[in-house]
């Protein structure tokens, strides 16, 4: 299925209470009838398809988080976030499902709808005949504690972190892939990379580099970030978990990390050092020579 890309274009900024176990509804985009209007009898087959669309789907994305299925003139699309076990990813389809019966009626041939657990899109056959890509509906989370955002340098390293776990997102070779790095100032910075597995490996790679530069831009709005923090998509879920390690780990990590600029500080200390032990020993010779 094919949602338009330039239709669908959305984004939402909302903060998510960590541990609140329920799923908030955090965006949801829905358009018009089509021109000139289907006829009644038209719009009827295509509710009564999309319904039972609805109804397989969560069965059927709930093993593998992800399912792309068509009956009649229908499309539907869902992909779950992360890797949750199989009946939370069922649980928040069916969910999302639901809102949609009961949100639109039948004049509805396209909509998305994310929440921070899942996506779950729908079309007609006219939408999926416009050859463009799917939708780019998406959202960004924040939660738990508040901790100084990461600077740019960080965010350029985290984007290349992404981008290598492409290779691993596409083709339902894993559910997530996910990497570490350790950011400028010692904290350990854990990424989880997932693709929708209808997409091509440079679509995947393309998704995943938006939402890296999206989350680097929205850190960039605040002076401060969170522990966790994703991009959720149609196409795509990127999260970054950032932990800080015990003190002592903390200083060689950043020690390891700038060994140049390390080297140079200790010189520089060393020189130091020696001069005040210089001066000292000068401050020092003419007293005893006056006690002499």
């Amino acid at each position: 299925m094919a949602l338009s890309r330039r239709l669908l274009l959305f984004l939402s900024l909302v903060a998510i209470t960590a541990g609140t176990g329920t799923s908030a509804m955090i965006v949801t985009r829905c358009y018009p009838p089509p021109t000139p209007t289907v006829n009644g009898s038209t719009s009827a087959f295509f509710r009564r398809d999309l319904l039972s669309l609805l109804d397989a789907l969560p069965s059927v994305a709930a093993w593998t988080g992800f399912a792309s299925m068509r009956t009649g003139g229908s499309f539907a699309r869902g992909l779950c976030f992360g890797d949750p076990a199989p009946d939370s990813c069922f649980r928040c389809l069916s969910d999302v499902g639901r809102k949609i019966t009961d949100l639109y009626d039948d004049a509805s041939r396209r909509a998305g709808f994310l929440n921070d657990g899942c996506f779950l899109g729908y079309a007609d056959t006219n939408a999926s005949s416009a050859g463009a890509d799917d939708n780019a509906i998406s959202g960004v989370t924040f939660s738990g504690h508040t901790i100084p955002r990461v600077d740019a340098g960080d965010a350029l390293k985290l984007v290349a972190v992404a981008r290598s776990l492409v290779p691993r997102s596409v083709n339902g070779q894993v559910a997530a892939a996910d990497a570490t790095s350790t950011a400028s100032n010692g904290d350990t910075v854990r990424v989880l990379a997932q693709c929708a597995t209808d997409r091509a490996p440079a679509e995947c790679a393309r998704c995943l580099q938006d939402s890296s530069l999206q989350m680097a831009r929205s850190w960039g709005l605040t002076r401060s970030a969170s522990t966790v923090q994703a991009v959720l998509g149609s196409n795509c879920y990127l999260r970054f978990e950032i932990s800080s390690p015990p003190l002592g780990e903390k200083i060689r990590r950043i020690v390891k990390g700038h060994i140049v600029l390390t080297v140079c500080i200790g010189f520089i200390v060393a020189v130091a050092v020696a001069v005040l032990v210089v001066v000292r020993r000068k401050a020092g010779n003419p007293a005893a020579e006056g006690k002499q």
